[in-house]
């Protein structure tokens, strides 16, 4: 899904970046990246290397569209270079061409994993694993690259990004994303804030990436017994989403996330979703993650 804004990829925090597992579109929490950044301390690491390891478990559905639930945990390992160069599992691996106090622009690669209709997740320790995929056949793994644009003032962040499929879906998938962060009154560990990050995103994709997921051929009516169906792009989802920031030392962090996201669209109106899944999609995750610089 995207849990990239809500959907994809996944999670973890820390103190001034929290991080996410094993996400991508159609595998992953409601957080886009923003919604990770925003949160910060004052003395988070200057060095020329930042990096972030951690870990997180989240209770979301099987796959995007499902009404099966599973836990799945991972780790989270997330490295920038000058405050430039990133590599994560939450952001790919992308550079800030443009750079300034409030606005970042680059270029931007990410994984999406393969979505397998025997319901297994690589990740799942927990839950049941769906068979509402049975006779849908399985969705290679894709690479998508494209560029984002990030915005910060203050309190308040805004986040695009739009990719293409290489591979898998070869779809287009656009994610945007709107914050607000603030410490929470009162709420303090030592003199450490505790941090809420909220705000709602959408997911807007072509009929190549809606098409991949939730149209149905004539193969796979047979197979499955569902009507066939062809799907078009559009408005895939919208949600909204939080983070609970939770500072135990200067560089060690615990987050609680917790989203919601509602299918729209086609993907909504596939009998994938209505006869087999849901189009309301809600995902709780807890992750812990230790900050440093080098």
């Amino acid at each position: 899904m995207k849990i990239s804004v809500l959907c994809r990829s996944a999670v973890l925090c820390a103190a001034a970046t929290l991080g996410a597992t094993a996400s991508s579109a159609q595998e992953r929490p409601p957080l886009d990246p923003d919604a990770i950044r925003a949160v910060g301390t004052p003395d988070e690491p200057r060095d020329d290397w930042q990096i972030q390891l951690g870990v997180g478990g989240f209770y979301s559905p099987n796959f995007v569209g499902s009404k099966d639930y599973q836990l799945q945990a991972g780790p989270n390992i997330a490295v920038r270079y000058k405050d430039r160069f990133f590599i994560s599992v939450l952001d790919g691996v992308g550079f800030d061409l443009i750079k300034t106090d409030s606005f970042r622009a680059g270029p931007v690669v990410k994984f999406q994993q393969q979505r397998r209709e025997n319901g297994k997740s690589t990740f799942m320790i927990a839950g049941k694993r769906s068979t509402a995929l049975l006779g849908m056949g399985d969705v290679d793994a894709t690479i998508e690259a494209g560029g984002y644009i990030r915005y910060q003032s203050g309190p308040f962040s805004a986040n695009a990004e739009v990719r293409k499929g290489l591979g898998g879906h070869d779809g287009v998938i656009a994610e945007f994303g709107l914050r607000y962060t603030t410490p929470l009154a009162g709420l303090s560990v030592g003199d450490r804030p505790i941090i809420l990050s909220i705000g709602p995103g959408a997911t807007v994709v072509d009929s190549k990436y809606e098409a991949t997921y939730f149209s149905i051929d004539a193969g796979q009516s047979s197979r499955t017994g569902l009507a066939r169906f062809d799907a078009k792009g559009g408005l895939q989802s919208y949600g909204v989403n939080a983070v609970v920031v939770v500072p135990i030392s200067p560089k060690l962090s615990a987050a609680l996330i917790g989203g919601f996201d509602r299918l729209s669209g086609d993907a909504a109106k596939s009998p994938l979703v209505r006869e087999r899944g849901s189009r309301n999609q809600k995902t709780l995750g807890l992750g812990l993650t230790y900050r440093f610089g080098l």
